[in-house]
């Protein structure tokens, strides 16, 4: 198992996707720097806290713009196989293939914690530029470590509503359905991310569930969940289950 975690590793530090995604979740400290700036000159009156900056990172973190990379890593870890024929290469090794498959939602963890670590690290590195030009509340490590724990919880949430997305690239042996799908359940968290019932949208509910706002929604916290129970548990079993009955020729 660790070989082929090692062997999924280095096709993505080969591939372009790795660096893109690290480019890709960056906008999301950037996004908190300039709303930190555009609040300074338009409310100067306002104090800016370095809790608040990563509270506004956090929904960006778990609903926006990191969620859509995230979902695109996961459709390319899952049907690069596809896309480049090397299944037929790969199959023939005596591995089974629910093991091949658990290697690459080990390594989607991974590099979904990764990208979520480099997210935090970025806030904290442009909420100390924006601190020594103009002062920012509560810049400290001690704030900083909550926010950290935070983020990768929020990571290890996210990481169970991503398998739907593994099934979508197995089954259709693509990279446009899942992204397509990413579009659809990025927007409705859009929507609502500020409603009641966002405590039982599994991929608002991870969020709800960070920031302890279910309990002010009416929602019971095991409802919430269980509906990401049911969304995680549904997407590993069709993906273990369709990839190991699937004739691949």
């Amino acid at each position: 198992m660790l070989s082929l975690m090692v062997c999924e590793l280095m096709k993505l530090k080969r591939s372009k996707i790795a660096l893109i995604s690290i480019f890709g979740i960056m906008s999301t400290p950037c996004m908190m720097c300039i709303a930190c700036l555009q609040t300074h000159f338009e409310h100067p009156e306002r104090i800016l806290t370095l809790a608040g900056v990563y509270d506004n990172g956090l929904l960006y973190m778990m609903l926006l713009t990191n969620m859509m990379i995230y979902i695109v890593i996961t459709a390319h870890l899952f049907s690069r196989e596809y896309t480049e024929n090397t299944w037929k290469t790969i199959l023939p090794i005596p591995i089974s293939r629910n093991k091949l498959l658990m290697s690459k939602f080990f390594l989607l963890f991974l590099w979904t914690a990764i990208l979520t670590f480099l997210t935090w690290a970025g806030i904290l590195a442009f909420s100390g530029i924006y601190h020594m030009m103009f002062g920012l509340e509560g810049y400290t490590a001690s704030v900083g470590a909550v926010w950290l724990v935070k983020y990768l919880l929020g990571s290890a949430l996210i990481f169970f509503t991503l398998s739907p997305f593994a099934y979508i690239s197995i089954k259709t042996k693509g990279f446009v359905a899942p992204v397509i799908a990413s579009a659809v359940i990025v927007m409705g968290s859009a929507a609502l991310c500020n409603q009641n019932i966002g405590a039982i949208y599994p991929w608002t509910a991870t969020y709800f569930l960070v920031v302890g706002k279910v309990q002010n929604t009416g929602y019971p916290i095991p409802l919430a969940v269980l509906m990401i129970g049911i969304v995680s548990a549904v997407g590993f079993i069709f993906t273990f289950y369709h990839f190991k009955k699937e004739d691949l020729k």
